[in-house]
């Protein structure tokens, strides 16, 4: 099977950061959350599986948009999906 990773920076409304995140662990294609300093919050990665009726990258784009971008507290999203990806086992 395969699937796709995303990545996903968020800016959350100020103090409610882990409240968002702990919400971001909640959603089944959650992989990991992250807090980071600077212009954005928090750090998603987000796995999608690829189904037969609907491309990959729009499963992406509708956990983004559905599941992520309608929680409370987030104030905006930046979706990046890798077009090429290498790993070190």
């Amino acid at each position: 099977m395969r699937t796709q990773k995303a990545f996903v920076l968020i800016k959350a409304q100020s103090g409610h950061e882990k409240e968002v995140a702990e919400n971001l662990m909640k959603i089944p294609e959650t992989k990991e959350v992250h807090i980071i300093p600077g212009e954005w919050d928090i750090l998603l990665v987000i796995e999608t599986e690829r189904e037969l009726v609907l491309p990959t990258d729009e499963k992406t784009l509708d956990v983004v948009m559905e599941k992520i971008g309608t929680l409370r507290h987030i104030l905006d999203t930046n979706t990046m999906i890798p077009s090429f990806s290498r790993f070190r086992s």
